[in-house]
């Protein structure tokens, strides 16, 4: 009887065999699933970065624009104080 059952179980090696290759798979798998989750956030990063240098370029024109319209104003603020300063000395 002893030799009925042992023919019946797979040899220890042949188990053994059988884990690794599981484990294996299950290793392939996690790292396929990284990669593909590494790509798509790098993806998302560039976007994001293109999105954000975009944004840097307008608001670097937004504020030579304001730049210019303050040195307009104070100009005329200065011009103004001058005929003021001219109409209370007279």
């Amino acid at each position: 009887m002893p030799q009925h059952t042992a023919l019946h179980k797979p040899p220890r090696i042949e188990q053994a065999q059988a884990r690794l290759d599981s484990a294996l798979a299950r290793l392939e798998a996690a790292a396929t699933r990284i990669a593909d989750s590494s790509a798509d956030a790098y993806d998302e990063r560039a976007a994001d970065s293109a999105q954000l240098r975009e944004e840097v370029t307008v608001l670097k024109r937004r504020n030579e624009v304001l730049d210019t319209v303050n040195g307009q104003v104070s100009d005329r603020l200065d011009m103004v104080i001058e005929k003021l300063k001219t109409a209370i000395e007279a």
